[in-house]
């Protein structure tokens, strides 16, 4: 290979890795009089556990706050049923009315930690549903239903979304009228790897509604926090004299801050817990593990895609031959879970990198081990376009069976002249995407995700990650 073609490869393999957050801890920027912090919680209980020192050190220096909860909490099945003591059956009205419980409950815990009421914003929309909400139901004609509350709208008369529609953009449209309102400095919501479905779907309704208000001059800072994450934390049950540390796999995912609490602080943070009765009838032993001497924040910087030098596309096969691509996950810009499920022939995944090169986005996408005959890989691309509505741009996903041939769907309909050239090497895939079929050289934003799958199985997957996606004419110059 001619020295100048290999130090292109080169070059773009420097790009795609990057560089990662480090691992100290430095201390979180504690509220201060003036502020305006708004928590925002996927489920009622985890505003206290990822955040309930925060919450108490604010209203003591005279911060505003407002929590903003996105469900009423009303699937937990197995919790609701011990807790009822309806072991058999439980109907819709029953999941509502839990919901409605969930909801009191939650307004008792921020009571204690010094809360009322108006604080409170309850936006009503269906626990275990938000990821799928938003991975699928983009369209406006179509409508999330729940298998517990059997609703399509948010049920409840009292919550802020009353009657909005189970659809993301319903959501993401709630997000912003709320924020736009308040004008919060500082943002708190769970981080895109936390492994709860819901969580990871919160963080990305927060983030794109921050894009959307980024035009209006409203910039928070974002941070995120985490509540459920393999066996984290450890040990369980209540120990008020230990420490929260990050959870191992989390420690490059972000610039991770501690909030030191006072005994005083952890103790009310503990009996709030407790308030959530519902919750503790099945997992007592693991929420109060929250009520430690710490809490932990992230920031997480926007990675800006780069670029390849224009020219023809690389030889990709040649390149891999000469041993010059090779995948260092730990420098990857989107970061795997640990396996969802042991099934035989899993294929985790080790990275997910991207560049641009003569107005094209290209995916690398690297597997731990070579793909097995019912192994697979799914990759999503939801673009983003300042001034265009999210849910009129292209929803774009791809499948790469280890065997025949890849497909590619936008918005649900498969795409039979897509213009997607894919490589495999190895035990990786090289995929150019045109940005035509992303909405076109305009585009500024992308959401992203991957899963490696075993039949039907996902078995591995990466968290949604937003990529700032920069202008032909902002390109970096290299040469």
């Amino acid at each position: 290979m001619p020295a100048s073609a290999a130090g292109k490869l080169v070059f773009f393999w420097a790009c795609l890795t990057g560089v990662v957050a480090g691992h100290a801890e430095t201390l979180f920027p504690p509220p201060v009089k003036g502020e305006r912090l708004v928590i925002v919680a996927p489920h009622p209980d985890d505003e206290v556990l990822g955040c309930g020192g925060l919450i108490q050190q604010a209203v003591a220096v005279g911060a505003e706050v407002r929590v903003i909860y996105l469900t009423n909490g009303d699937h937990n099945q197995i919790a609701f049923k011990l807790y009822s003591g309806h072991l058999l059956h439980l109907g819709a009205k029953d999941y509502i009315r839990f919901g409605e419980r969930r909801r009191l409950e939650a307004t008792d815990a921020m009571s204690l930690l010094g809360l009322s009421a108006t604080n409170l914003v309850f936006l009503g929309y269906p626990d275990w549903g938000e990821l799928q909400i938003w991975r699928s139901y983009w369209a406006t004609n179509k409508v999330f239903t729940s298998d517990a509350t059997r609703t399509n709208a948010v049920p409840y008369p009292e919550d802020y979304g009353y009657r909005h529609s189970y659809q993301p953009q319903s959501a993401v449209a709630d997000f912003c009228a709320v924020l736009r309102e308040f004008k919060p400095t500082r943002v708190f919501v769970t981080h895109p790897c936390d492994a709860n479905a819901d969580h990871r779907a919160t963080a990305n309704f927060v983030r794109l509604a921050l894009l959307q208000l980024a035009d209006e001059g409203l910039q928070p800072q974002l941070n995120f926090y985490v509540v459920h994450f393999g066996d984290w934390p450890k040990p369980v049950h209540y120990h008020p004299e230990l420490g929260l540390s990050p959870p191992a796999l989390l420690l490059d995912n972000g610039d991770w801050m501690n909030l030191p609490l006072t005994p005083a602080q952890t103790e009310t943070k503990y009996r709030a817990i407790l308030l959530n009765q519902t919750q503790t009838t099945t997992r007592e032993f693991f929420l109060v593990a929250f009520a430690r001497t710490n809490e932990l924040f992230a920031t997480i910087a926007l990675d800006r895609v780069p670029s390849m030098p224009a020219g023809p596309e690389p030889d990709w096969r040649k390149a891999a031959h000469a041993k010059i691509l090779t995948i260092v996950s730990e420098h990857s810009q989107l970061q795997t879970n640990l396996p969802a499920v042991s099934v035989p022939e899993t294929i985790p995944l080790e990275a997910v990198d991207f560049a641009r090169q003569n107005g094209d986005l290209i995916v690398l996408i690297g597997l731990k081990n070579r793909l097995g005959k019912h192994t697979g890989v799914h990759l999503t691309l939801f673009p983003y376009q300042r001034g265009v509505p999210f849910a009129a741009m292209p929803k774009v996903e791809m499948n790469f069976p280890s065997f025949g041939n890849f497909t590619v769907q936008v918005n649900g309909a498969l795409v039979r002249d897509s213009g997607v050239i894919v490589t495999s090497v190895s035990n990786r895939f090289v995929v150019r995407v045109p940005m035509r079929l992303l909405g076109g050289k305009a585009v500024d934003h992308l959401f992203a995700a991957a899963q490696g799958h075993w039949g039907e199985i996902a078995v591995d997957d990466t968290a949604w990650q937003l990529l700032e996606l920069p202008a032909e004419n902002e390109r970096e110059k290299h040469d």
